[in-house]
């Protein structure tokens, strides 16, 4: 796993300093199913690698999304 400042942050509930969204980014939840997860915990950072595939298939969303604090 990278090593970075959040990596006090957990994957479990609770106030942690310095570990909740970004201001102005706006999100909504999704299951995805836990091998799914898994699998891309492999490669890497699960949430980062679905942000890229999802902008490889849609890159006119890059420019959509350029204005936001992500």
């Amino acid at each position: 796993m990278p090593n970075n400042s959040n990596e006090v942050c957990g994957d479990h509930g609770g106030k942690r300093i310095g570990c909740g969204r970004k201001p102005g980014v706006r999100t909504q939840p999704i299951r995805l199913p836990e091998w799914l997860l898994e699998q891309l915990s492999k490669e890497g950072d699960p949430r980062q690698l679905i942000i890229d595939a999802c902008l490889a298939r849609y890159p006119s969303i890059y420019n959509e999304g350029s204005n936001s604090n992500d």
